[in-house]
């Protein structure tokens, strides 16, 4: 064997197995479009969105297996979505790498400034670790993507991550502000402008400052230094990936979802369709603070093919799978079905995945000037004009009506509850807002009557409110068990029913 190893190998074995036609680091422009686009199909699909937060935050509900709306969350789904998502921002650090590294940041200084590439690359982290954050609880982020060097990284704690998010993002924003070359290509969000780079990364910094509100005493006067520095000031502005047209890789992850696997699983919620037509629920004993006033965004978000034939009817959330079916089977004709053709807006091939957008911007100024009014207006006219809506000025102007009549509690609640409606298909946003605040009042809770005197009735430890929070990747406990069972500890628990650092009141 000695003889035949000494005499087989050859000294020049790299140099002969390595093809001089490959390259040895791919340029970051492809990897920023892939990074950019997988975050927007994989955590806007029928199972991170549609199985998770769309059903935690009662946007829709399942028509026929109801298991997650009833909180019984799919484990390998949740430890899927933990692990892949870190794969996924892996991309956004090799990016960071590449411009950092000595031996490669020359070549790729081609492809746009180095510190404008690291900049945006870490914006990307920053918002994919606030939702890891706001979905679990203590996350990796200081340790995370490491892993030459740390195999088992440490879960920052959130009072900790969010301030050090904040801080990670004023310093890419300041790093923008003194580039001259964006990227050149590669970038399917902003296309390389920086002006829009810039305004996202204020308008994150904004949202997580916003977030901390039940935490943080100075929060206000941060958001308005942040508001005054510059976010985003038009729907030209929004943060999203846009998809085009049937086929892979080009088509929304819900048209993939629907249309292409074929699957009607999904439909607004009796008590979302409800606030949306201007009604009370009495099951429930809510009041619309927008009684009498049907939303022009109703007909677009369930499709003219469902709304010209009178099919308005939403299910209602949290029933058990034959009481769902039941009563899905009994109102066939009046349920609406989101695969009708001519397709709604939100399956069709083309629709948008947001990060950030204009309206939302809007609202959250709003709040930080307690609730100002012209604010609330821009922040309501900018999603009916992104969601496509046309002659709205009676609609805006009954809203208003509302407000203006309505005392500092109510203002709160008919900002929150339009922040809430516009958030349809960002269901993330929807389910954390409603933890932070408790507004829309409009969610059935556990233990109250859903329908006909059906009780929303959980089947697991998720509490008497909205659930607070998916469980850790249960992998963690065998490749990483130190630090998830630290990181369990710290947060109350690694149960459904605790409640995040940033939720608390």
């Amino acid at each position: 064997v000695v003889i035949v190893v000494a005499t087989g190998c050859d000294k020049r074995f790299n140099d002969i197995n390595t093809s001089p036609n490959s390259t040895t680091s791919v340029p970051t422009p492809y990897v920023m479009t892939y990074a950019q686009r997988e975050l927007g199909y994989y955590l806007f699909d029928v199972w991170r969105s549609g199985r998770q937060s769309n059903v935690a935050c009662q946007h829709w509900c399942q028509r026929n297996y109801t298991s997650e709306d009833r909180y019984l969350f799919r484990q390998e789904v949740t430890d899927g979505f933990f692990r892949n998502t870190y794969f996924i921002t892996q991309n956004f650090q090799d990016i960071i790498n590449l411009n950092t590294n000595a031996g490669t940041k020359g070549e790729m200084s081609a492809y746009g400034d180095n510190a404008v590439q690291i900049a945006t690359a870490k914006l990307m982290q920053i918002w994919t670790i606030q939702l890891l954050a706001e979905t679990f609880g203590d996350v990796p982020y200081t340790d995370a993507w490491k892993a030459t060097t740390i195999v088992m990284p440490k879960y920052d704690k959130q009072s900790e991550l969010f301030p050090k998010l904040l801080a990670d993002a004023t310093a890419a924003v300041t790093a923008l502000k003194s580039a001259s070359k964006g990227w050149t290509n590669g970038d399917v969000m902003f296309n390389g402008n920086l002006d829009k780079w810039i305004k996202f990364g204020n308008s994150l910094r904004l949202r997580l400052v916003i977030r901390m509100s039940n935490v943080k005493a100075d929060w206000q006067a941060a958001a308005k230094a942040i508001i005054t520095e510059g976010v985003m000031t038009s729907n030209a502005d929004n943060a999203m990936i846009k998809f085009t047209t049937a086929g892979a890789p080009n088509e929304a992850p819900l048209y993939n979802g629907f249309i292409v696997s074929k699957r009607n699983d999904f439909t607004l919620t009796k008590q979302f369709v409800g606030l949306l037509k201007g009604i009370n629920d009495t099951d429930k004993g809510f009041t619309n603070p927008f009684n009498g006033i049907e939303d022009p965004r109703f007909r677009i978000y369930i499709g003219e093919s469902n709304y010209d034939v009178g099919r308005k009817m939403g299910v209602p959330y949290g029933m058990s799978d034959a009481a769902t079916g039941a009563f899905v089977s009994a109102n066939s004709t009046e349920v609406i079905s989101l695969t009708r053709t001519p397709y709604p807006q939100i399956i069709q091939s083309n629709f948008w995945s947001v990060f950030m957008d204009y309206a939302t911007v809007c609202f959250m100024k709003s709040e930080a000037y307690d609730w100002n009014r012209q604010y609330f207006e821009d922040g309501l006219r900018a999603s009916l004009a992104q969601w496509g809506a046309t002659n709205v000025d009676n609609f805006v102007n009954a809203v208003l009506g509302k407000f203006d009549a309505a005392d500092a509690t109510g203002k709160k609640e008919i900002v929150m509850t339009q922040k809430y409606i516009h958030l349809f298909t960002q269901g993330f946003e929807a389910w954390a807002e409603y933890r932070r605040t408790l507004l829309p009042k409009s969610l059935v809770k556990p233990g109250q009557v859903t329908y006909n005197g059906v009780v929303f009735a959980t089947a697991n430890d998720s509490g008497n409110d909205i659930i607070p929070r998916l469980k850790y990747d249960s992998n963690e406990y065998t490749l990483n068990k130190e630090n998830v069972t630290a990181a369990a500890t710290s947060i109350g628990g690694d149960a459904y029913n605790t409640k995040l650092w940033w939720a608390k009141k």
